[in-house]
């Protein structure tokens, strides 16, 4: 568990992760909002270091979206 400090709070707020994160990943910034429904909610941003980059492919799809209203086509 992590502790944050954040403004506006007498103590640190524990911060239980839904997941692990991956070596050297540092939480850099957290936002915290309170809803119209009266529900917190908590989202961190996170510094990764790691090149997550995906390897260039050659093959390619084509997709027919049949969208007709952007067509003079009737």
């Amino acid at each position: 568990m992590v502790k944050s400090q954040i403004a506006k709070c007498a103590e640190p707020l524990p911060i239980r992760w839904s997941r692990q994160l991956p070596v050297d990943c540092v939480p850099t910034t957290i936002t915290v909002k309170l809803d119209p429904s009266n529900r917190w909610s908590v989202s961190l941003r996170v510094n990764d270091p790691r090149n997550l980059k995906l390897k260039p492919v050659t093959k390619q799809v084509g997709i027919d979206a049949r969208n007709y209203q952007f067509s003079d086509y009737q």
